[in-house]
C-alpha cells in the first residue's frame, strides 16, 4: 500500500516547512479559516479524495516556492487514491463547483503565509487521521 508512506512523507515535508513558523504568539482563529479542512471525517475512500482535492485547490493557489513539492506529492497520492476507487469501481464525483472556497481564496489572497501555515498544519492532521484510518481505503 503506496498510500501510508506517501501520506508520512507529505508529514514530514509539511514539519520541515513549518520550522519556519509564525511567532508563537499569532494566534489564528479557525474561525476565519472554515474552508481549509480539517476535522472533515474519514467515512470512506471518496470522503478522501474529496477532502485532499480541496487541500490541493488551496496548495495551488499559493506562492509556488514553499509548498511545490507537498503538493506534487499530494497530487501523486490524489492519483493513487483515484485509481484505487477505479479499480474498486466507485463513482468519482465531479467536484463541486465550490464558489465560497474560490471566494475564501481569493479573499485571502493577500495573506498567503498565514493561510499556508493554516492549510499545512490541517493537511498534516488529516494526513495523521488519513493513516490510522487506512481500512477507509476499502469503501468507496
Amino acid at each position: 500500500n503506496l498510500v501510508k508512506p506517501q501520506a508520512e512523507t507529505i508529514i514530514l515535508r509539511i514539519k520541515d516547512h513549518n520550522k519556519l513558523k509564525l511567532s508563537p504568539k499569532i494566534f489564528i482563529d479557525p474561525e476565519l479559516y472554515p474552508d481549509v479542512p480539517a476535522d472533515k471525517p474519514i467515512q470512506c475512500l471518496g470522503s478522501i479524495v474529496d477532502t485532499l482535492t480541496t487541500f490541493q485547490k488551496i496548495l495551488q493557489k499559493l506562492p509556488n516556492g514553499n509548498v511545490s513539492q507537498i503538493s506534487t506529492d499530494l497530487f501523486t497520492l490524489l492519483g493513487n487514491l483515484k485509481d484505487r476507487m477505479k479499480s474498486l469501481r466507485c463513482t468519482l464525483k465531479e467536484p463541486a463547483n465550490d464558489m465560497s472556497l474560490d471566494a475564501f481564496l481569493e479573499n485571502n489572497a493577500t495573506h498567503p503565509i498565514t493561510l499556508g501555515f493554516l492549510a499545512l498544519d490541517r493537511l498534516k492532521q488529516f494526513m495523521q487521521k488519513l493513516i490510522i484510518n487506512l481500512d477507509h481505503l476499502k469503501s468507496c
